[in-house]
């Protein structure tokens, strides 16, 4: 009845019927910003471990977990990093983040294998997340509660075998010639048979080497447009997408410039290709080329597919404007070297 009377007010007042509309479309906005501000911050962390109490040199494991993380709409943008010994305990073994998808999201897991030789109790923790809002660009920070474990001494006295130290007794040494004299037969024999291989085997011949075909630069933009056919399904496929573009082009600098590309970092690969980088624009954008690569390849960030995709032709317009540079910095060479 009282929604009946409001309503009888307003049109008996003069209140247009599109205000009434108007104020509920602005209300459905809201209510799907309330939403889309719920699921950012719906993650949650944690760490725990196996056991607080354990003997001296006994193992205990670490577990963190993120979970209801939504990828279209967010990014962990900082995973914690633990050094090899915190606060008296030493990290033996750490596995690999583990993905589990479940429906629209995904839960992610690290496990650590620590043990102590300092009887006491030790501080863990507490670690922090950073999560990214891929939309808004708001950095959320999250962190665990602090651990604490317990490193008990060995009590030997209840031991039943348990016996007091004593004197050191004298044995005789005696000299075994027997192993000695098997191995210089087995040496001698090895020797042997290595002659005669040697002199009966004829020199191998050397194998063939492999047939380029073009330029670097060409072999390159034809590996790069073969990957734009590739269909970015997954979080798999984006991963092995960027991986691919880094390894092209990593080959194209070792084949064009000798530089040994596939074994350097970024920062590395950039101190070397500095000659050929002056540009301040190119090297800034090859760069962000090769930031975003890694940070795929680590799990840290996934792009959308069109990001991925730009990032491909990225690539080969800077590819094509280096090689130009490199190719015009080596007829400046011959002609130097001729000169003189």
């Amino acid at each position: 009845m009282r929604n009946q009377v409001t309503i009888y007010n307003q049109y008996s007042t003069g209140l247009k019927p599109h205000c009434y509309f108007e104020k509920m479309k602005y209300a459905a906005v809201l209510f799907i910003l309330l939403l889309s501000s719920l699921n950012v911050f719906s993650q949650s962390v944690s760490a725990s471990l196996d056991r607080n109490k354990i003997l001296l040199g006994e193992q205990v494991t670490l577990n963190f977990t993120l979970n209801n993380l939504n990828e279209h709409g967010a990014f962990v943008s900082s995973w914690p990093q633990i050094n090899d010994t915190v606060n008296h305990v030493e990290v033996l073994k750490r596995s690999k983040i583990d993905t589990l998808a479940i429906s629209d999201t995904y839960t992610y897991q690290q496990n650590f294998t620590l043990t102590s030789f300092d009887s006491g109790r030790w501080q863990i923790g507490p670690f922090t997340f950073l999560i990214k809002d891929k939309i808004s660009g708001e950095t959320i920070k999250l962190t665990t509660s602090t651990l604490y474990i317990t490193v008990l001494p060995v009590d030997v006295s209840a031991m039943t075998d348990y016996h007091a130290m004593k004197e050191i007794i004298d044995v005789p040494v005696t000299f075994d010639w027997m192993p000695v004299l098997i191995a210089l037969v087995v040496i001698l024999i090895a020797l042997i048979a290595f002659l005669i291989i040697r002199k009966q085997k004829m020199k191998p011949k050397e194998a063939p080497g492999e047939i380029l075909i073009g330029t670097p630069l060409e072999r390159a933009i034809e590996k790069l447009q073969a990957l734009e056919k590739t269909k970015l399904a997954s979080t798999t496929d984006i991963k092995r997408f960027h991986t691919d573009i880094d390894e092209i082009t990593r080959k194209y600098f070792e084949e064009m410039t000798q530089v040994k590309a596939l074994q350097l970092t970024t920062s590395e690969l950039f101190g070397r290709l500095h000659v050929y980088l002056q540009d301040n624009a190119l090297r800034n954008s090859f760069l962000q080329v090769f930031e975003t690569n890694a940070s795929v390849k680590f799990a840290k960030y996934t792009p959308q597919t069109q990001e991925s995709k730009n990032t491909l032709k990225a690539v080969i317009n800077s590819l094509q404007q280096i090689d130009d540079i490199v190719n015009t910095a080596r007829n400046h060479a011959n002609r130097l070297v001729q000169k003189y």
